[in-house]
């Protein structure tokens, strides 16, 4: 094993022992053993199937009430998913989770780029670091 291997598995050690990492954990264990949540999820899987499936029955000449009807079916499904406490919270965990993520991808790609990697800031939320595509951020 090299030092670029022996250094990823450190990061990502540190990732499994940071505090977002684990309420992420906790969240997700929460959400498994709520079984109305669960059952929601079920009916909200089975509503989307059978939108799909009525999509491609009627490929040629769609029947738009039918489909409205299965649309707001799951919509409706999605939103009472969405306010269960559990859901909640696993989606601020996650949430958490991806930004540290993010933000240890910004820095690894900087360092790759030949920024110091002691000092190397990453870009600020919701930039890319591809400032062609930027309506201007100051930096």
């Amino acid at each position: 094993m090299d030092a670029v291997e022996r250094a990823a598995r450190a990061l990502g050690r540190a990732i499994q022992g940071d505090s977002r990492y684990q309420a992420y954990q906790e969240a997700l264990a929460a959400n498994d053993a709520d079984a109305s949540l669960q059952e929601m999820i079920q009916q909200y899987n089975k509503a989307a199937i059978a939108y799909h499936q009525e999509q491609q029955r009627t490929a040629d000449q769609p029947d738009e009430s039918a489909m409205e009807a299965l649309e707001q079916k799951a919509q409706q499904i999605y939103s009472e998913m969405m306010q269960n406490p559990h859901m909640m919270a696993y989606d601020a965990a996650k949430q958490a989770l991806d930004d540290l993520v993010q933000q240890t991808e910004a820095i690894f790609q900087l360092c790759v780029m030949g920024e110091d990697p002691d000092t190397c800031e990453p870009p600020s939320a919701g930039c890319a670091g591809n400032c062609g595509s930027c309506s201007g951020c100051g930096t």
